[in-house]
C-alpha cells in the first residue's frame, strides 16, 4: 500500500473516477483477492492515521468525527490507533452509534473493545491541535441534513488543521459540488482512485493538499476511469516541431476576429499569444478604428479591417469571438467567419450569439456564465455538475468543448479530460482571450481540433502558475506571455527543476 501526494509527477498519469466506480470497484478487487471489505477499511484508517501522523507530528490531542456509513468507520479505525500511540482522542458519533452496522458496527466494536469512548457533540471539551473528518463520504449527491451541516460548523470552528478521509464532508464527489457547506479541509486522504470532484468545481477550494492511498488494489480495477488527467509533461510532446530551414508561410496562419469598439484589446491579447505560440503569421480582422494603435503596439501583428474583408482563404485557422461584442456588426462577422469553413475557435460573445451546430474542427471555450446561456440554464446549474454540462455542450454543438474553471475540463472524440494546473491569480480580465490565442496557434500549425485544446489549455494554465510565483493579486493576462515562450522552448527553470506541483495541492 502506498500513499501518494498530488505534487508527484507520476500521480498525474492516473485518471479521475466517478465514486459509484471505486464503490464498484472495491467489491470486485476484494472479491477476487479473497479479502473482507473490512480489511480495505482497515487499510484506510491506517493510511489515514500514519498520513496524519507524518503531517503533523507534535499533535497530541485529537478530535474524530465520525458519520453513519464506512466513511464513519474509517473514522473509528483512525481514533483506535490514536489512542494506541497515546493520543488524546475525542470521538463524535453523528447519530446514534448503537445504529451502525456492516463494517462500520465492527470498527466501532473495536474501539469501544479498545476502551474507546463515544461523545455527544455538546460535551467536547478543550482544544484540539488536529480534527479528523469522517462524517460524510462519497455517496453525498445533495444537501446534508441539518445535524450534518452542524457537525460541519463545529469542524469548521476550531481553527486547527483538518484531515478530511475520502472527500472533505458537504463536497459532491463526483461533482465537485457544495450543495450548501463543506468542511475546509488541510488536507485530504482519498483511497484507492482519485475522485473527479475532488479536482474541479469547489473542490480544490476545500481539499487543501490532496493525497492519495491506493489501498493495495488500484491495480485490480477493472474500469476506465471516467476522466483523464491531463499531465504537462506528455502534453508537451505535442508541441509542433520546426525544421531547420523553417520560413513563416509554413508555421501557420491565424486570422483573429473580433474586438468591437473599446475591445480590442481582447484580439491583441489573443494574438500576441498566438505569436508566442509559434504562429508564423498573425492578423487582426477589426474595427477600421482599431487598426493604427493595434499596429503601432505589437508591429508583428498584421490588420485588417471588417467590414470589407474577402481573404478568408488567407488564414490556416480561425478565432472568433474576443471583445466581438453582441450587436449587427458582431453577428455579421460571426456569420462570414463560419461560412469560411476553417478549423476554429470561438470564444466569448461569440458563444452568445451562436445559433447553429459547427464543425468538428470547432473548438468552443466557454466559462460557466457562458456555457448556462447556451444551455439554456443557471451558472449555479452548470457549476453543480460540471462534468455533466461539457457533456451536453458537446452533444449540442459538435464542437470540441473547452468549459473553463476550477479544474477545466476538455471534451471530444477522446472523451472527458481534466486540467489540475491554474490558479486563483488567473480570475482576471483577458486570460480566456489569451486561451483563444493558444488554442487558435495550434490549430493554425496543424494539431487536430482536440490535441490543440488539451495542449492548449495545460499550457495557459502551466503558464499561470509560473507568473503566480511572483505572487496571484494583480496578475494581468499579459504577464503569462514570456513564461508561456518559456514552456513553448522548455527553457524555463520553473518546469526543469521543481516537481509538477499543481499549484501545490
Amino acid at each position: 500500500m502506498s500513499i501518494t501526494g498530488l505534487e508527484k509527477p507520476h500521480i498525474l498519469t492516473q485518471g479521475l473516477w466517478l465514486p459509484e466506480q471505486i464503490r464498484e470497484g472495491e467489491r470486485q478487487a476484494a472479491a477476487a483477492m479473497g479479502m473482507a471489505m473490512f480489511e480495505l477499511m482497515s487499510r484506510a484508517g491506517l493510511a489515514a492515521f500514519e498520513l496524519a501522523r507524518r503531517e503533523w507530528p507534535g499533535s497530541r490531542h485529537w478530535w474524530v468525527f465520525c458519520g453513519g456509513g464506512n466513511n464513519g468507520g474509517d473514522g473509528y479505525v483512525v481514533a483506535r490507533l490514536a489512542r494506541a500511540a497515546g493520543i488524546k482522542v475525542q470521538l463524535v458519533q453523528m447519530g446514534d452509534a448503537d445504529a451502525l452496522t456492516g463494517d462500520a458496527a465492527i470498527a466501532r466494536d473495536h474501539y469501544r473493545a479498545d476502551g474507546g469512548a463515544i461523545e455527544r457533540l455538546g460535551a467536547l471539551q478543550g482544544a484540539p491541535d488536529l480534527v479528523i473528518d469522517a462524517v460524510l463520504g462519497t455517496g453525498l449527491n445533495g444537501a446534508p441534513r441539518e445535524v450534518a451541516q452542524q457537525h460541519i460548523d463545529v469542524i469548521n470552528r476550531q481553527h486547527v488543521p483538518v484531515l478530511a478521509i475520502d472527500v472533505p464532508s458537504g463536497l459532491c464527489a463526483g461533482t465537485g459540488c457544495i450543495p450548501v457547506k463543506s468542511v475546509s479541509a488541510a488536507a485530504t486522504i482519498t483511497f484507492v482512485g482519485l475522485k473527479s470532484g475532488l479536482l474541479t468545481g469547489r473542490g480544490p477550494d476545500v481539499c487543501g493538499r490532496l493525497w492519495l492511498a491506493d489501498l493495495g488494489i488500484q491495480h485490480r480495477l477493472e474500469q476506465q476511469p471516467a476522466v483523464q488527467l491531463l499531465h504537462w509533461h506528455h502534453q508537451r510532446n505535442l508541441l509542433p516541431v520546426r525544421r531547420c530551414g523553417a520560413h513563416k508561410g509554413e508555421t501557420g496562419r491565424l486570422l483573429v476576429a473580433g474586438g468591437y469598439q473599446g475591445m480590442s484589446g481582447a484580439i491583441r491579447l489573443a494574438g500576441e499569444a498566438a505569436l508566442r505560440c509559434g504562429t508564423g503569421l498573425v492578423r487582426l480582422l477589426s474595427h477600421a478604428g482599431h487598426v493604427h494603435w493595434l499596429n503601432l503596439t505589437r508591429p508583428e501583428l498584421m490588420t485588417a479591417v471588417f467590414p470589407g474583408f474577402e481573404q478568408w482563404a488567407w488564414s490556416d485557422a480561425l478565432i472568433v469571438g474576443p471583445g466581438l461584442g453582441r450587436h449587427d456588426w458582431s453577428r455579421q462577422l460571426l456569420t462570414a467567419a463560419l461560412a469560411a469553413g476553417k478549423p476554429m475557435v470561438i470564444d466569448a460573445d461569440a458563444l452568445h450569439l451562436l445559433k447553429e451546430r459547427v464543425s468538428a474542427s470547432t473548438v468552443i471555450t466557454p466559462h460557466s456564465g457562458e456555457a448556462a446561456a447556451m444551455l439554456g440554464c443557471t451558472a449555479a446549474e452548470i457549476e453543480s455538475n460540471r462534468l455533466l454540462a461539457v457533456q451536453r455542450l458537446r452533444e449540442q454543438t459538435g464542437a470540441v468543448v473547452v468549459l473553463k474553471g476550477a479544474g477545466t475540463l476538455i471534451a471530444g472524440e477522446q472523451g472527458l479530460a481534466l486540467c489540475p494546473y491554474g490558479n486563483p491569480g488567473m480570475a482576471s480580465g483577458g486570460m480566456g482571450d489569451l486561451l483563444s490565442g493558444i488554442i487558435g496557434a495550434f490549430l493554425a500549425q496543424g494539431l487536430a481540433p482536440e490535441q490543440a485544446a488539451r495542449l492548449g489549455v495545460c499550457l495557459h494554465a502551466k503558464a499561470g502558475d509560473m507568473a503566480a510565483q511572483s505572487g496571484m493579486v494583480g496578475m494581468l493576462a499579459s504577464d503569462l506571455l514570456n513564461p508561456i515562450r518559456s514552456l513553448i522552448n522548455r527553457t524555463d527553470e520553473y518546469d526543469n527543476n521543481k516537481p509538477d506541483s499543481d499549484t501545490g495541492r
